[in-house]
């Protein structure tokens, strides 16, 4: 089965024509959109086909999308069987991989108003999609379903129960596919199901999120209502006072939806550093900026609380996995994160973890109750491997 899936980011589209047989892939094509707008720069290669890598203007994730598939057709790539797009909030509705018929669509525009700056541009990508390849089905699969699990005590805010029932007030949650694409790869690694384990993962990127998985179920996740809640992010404040943002409106005579954009754009990494909200950059400035180095304590200290927290809330882990371009990329990170947990199990060998950037390692130290890993994300071929089981079942 020859399934092409989209994967919209705010700013960004990646795409990926993956042909799944017995749940084994072959890439077919591949490519991403980087910075949508006027300097939109674009990548794209066919498996022994021909390359694409140059600027191109393109003003929207469908423009985009469209793009991608003029230039499928033209390297000779053959028809999708299926297309699949990730989508951020699934809300209340959309809980698994789900054929994208008008109701579908209309439960994830209602969701959007919990992810303005994600669904919007995901379904518009999806509609012009549909719109080319009428005779393809169309299947969204939602981030935000992997935490339907999580269990009424850690999904509810303690706000009274008639507004939150009113306004479907919760906690979500989100990058699911990434969660599911580690718990799922690590039991593979090791030989067991994915429901034998208990297990702590990180995606740590430009957007940061842990989730708590028990018996291969999420239990508890550190992003919220919106992916704003958990972490400290590259530009995104993650926890916070909510009172902070009344007393900012006030303080500052900005709007509630001023302080809101400020805290998903100009906050956490970028706005404490004042530097950038990329990790490579702040690595190398920490030595020479206090500011640089006291973002990068705060990131690692945060995420650090929140694995304690999580093995609490759990009794006990098998492992505890990395993933996402830090969680992957920054040894200095994960070391960070990891030190002082000894006490609970948690100890990482240094020369493994030094060697582990980049690639699939394990990096705890022998004996050690709690394992350590770094898994890459795959999260088109955890959508396309969705979609294939989601169409061999209704078949």
């Amino acid at each position: 089965m020859r399934i092409l899936v989209f994967n919209c980011g705010s700013s960004s589209l990646k795409f990926e024509m993956l042909e799944i047989a017995s749940g084994e892939r072959r890439r077919l094509a591949r490519g991403v959109f980087q910075e949508i707008g006027p300097d939109a720069r674009a990548s794209m290669a066919a498996a022994d086909g021909p390359r694409f890598d140059a600027a191109i203007a393109v003003g929207t994730h469908r423009e985009a999308a469209l793009r991608a598939l003029d230039w499928l057709r033209d390297a000779g790539a053959p028809s999708p069987d299926a297309i699949a797009h990730r989508i951020v909030h699934g809300g209340e509705s959309v809980q698994g991989p789900a054929l994208a018929d008008d109701g579908v669509i209309a439960a994830l525009e209602a969701a959007s108003r919990f992810a303005p700056l994600h669904n919007p541009p995901a379904i518009d990508t999806l509609k012009a999609v549909r719109a080319r390849f009428p005779q393809a089905p169309s299947i969204v699969v939602a981030d935000t379903s992997f935490h339907g699990t999580i269990p009424a005590h850690a999904r509810s805010y303690a706000i009274p129960r008639a507004l939150a029932e009113r306004h479907q007030i919760r906690r979500y949650g989100f990058h699911g596919v990434g969660h599911s694409w580690m718990r799922d790869r690590y039991a593979e690694i090791i030989g067991k199901s994915p429901h034998d384990l208990d297990l702590i993962t990180l995606q740590l990127g430009a957007g940061c999120s842990i989730a708590a998985i028990k018996a291969g179920r999420s239990v508890d996740t550190s992003m919220g209502l919106t992916p704003l809640e958990g972490l400290m992010m590259a530009t995104r404040s993650g926890d916070l006072d909510p009172a902070i943002v009344s007393y900012l409106a006030g303080a500052e005579k900005n709007s509630a939806a001023e302080v809101e954009r400020i805290l998903n754009h100009d906050s956490g990494l970028r706005g404490v550093s004042g530097l950038s909200g990329d990790m490579r950059e702040l690595e190398r400035e920490a030595a020479s900026n206090a500011d640089a180095a006291l973002a990068i304590g705060m990131f690692c200290y945060r995420a650090r609380k929140y694995i304690g927290a999580y093995l609490a809330a759990l009794g006990r882990a098998d492992a505890i996995i990395f993933g996402g371009g830090i969680g992957e990329n920054s040894a200095a990170v994960r070391e960070r994160i990891c030190a002082g947990l000894g006490a609970l199990g948690v100890v990482f060998d240094a020369p493994r973890n030094a060697a582990a950037n980049g690639r699939e390692a394990r990096f705890g130290a022998n004996g050690g109750a709690v394992d350590l890993w770094v898994i890459p994300l795959d999260e088109e071929f955890q959508i396309a491997r969705a979609v294939e089981r989601l169409l061999r079942i209704a078949t």
